[in-house]
């Protein structure tokens, strides 16, 4: 008699947990729309695309791109606060590939102060911070696109008389990057 419920119990069970009896959808039959499996609808023609400008997509586009940020003590000083934050520790205070993260690479991190770098546009610069060389591209993902200009300014002071980098002054807790070209006192 034990085997009576014992089938019983068997046979519900199949059919709740099988998809034509069940009354619950399952994963199986849920629809899925993988990344690029469907091509994204059109932007309306009446709105406009706002925020950041895309970076280049190629080393050619960022060599004719120019550098929207307008060359002046403030964007230097934001750029020698991002450097701080983002660059000194593989480049070196001086820019000279020499920073203490930096010596452990192979090849170790490009001369800031080169004439190859010094030759390079604002775009090829904020380019270079994006592909890298010798290295994954690790800053695509850390430095904001927008940030990456001030940077340039910066660079382009290295190697002459400028105030030494470290990622102490980088953080300088009297001027603040609040983003765009703005700068704000704090006490």
């Amino acid at each position: 008699m034990k085997a009576v419920p014992l089938a019983l119990f068997a046979v519900l069970a199949f059919g709740v947990s099988s998809q034509p009896f069940s009354c619950f959808p399952r994963m199986k039959s849920t629809p899925s729309i993988k990344p690029f499996e469907r091509k994204m609808p059109e932007m309306p023609a009446h709105l406009e695309a706002f925020g950041a400008a895309a970076p280049p997509a190629t080393r050619q586009d960022a060599a004719r791109a120019p550098n929207p940020v307008a060359d002046s003590p403030r964007a230097r000083e934001l750029g020698r606060i991002y450097y701080g934050w983002y660059c000194v520790h593989c480049h070196g205070a001086g820019g000279r590939g020499d920073g203490a993260v930096g010596n452990s690479y192979v090849p170790t991190p490009t001369d800031l102060t080169s004439a190859k770098v010094r030759a390079m546009s604002d775009g090829e610069l904020a380019f270079a911070m994006t592909a890298g060389t010798g290295h994954a591209p690790v800053l695509d993902s850390t430095v904001p696109w927008e940030q990456r200009w001030y940077v340039v300014w910066y660079v382009r002071t290295l190697g002459a008389a400028s105030p030494v980098v470290t990622p102490e002054r980088g953080r300088d807790k009297n001027v603040a990057p609040t983003g765009g070209d703005q700068v704000t006192a704090s006490k």
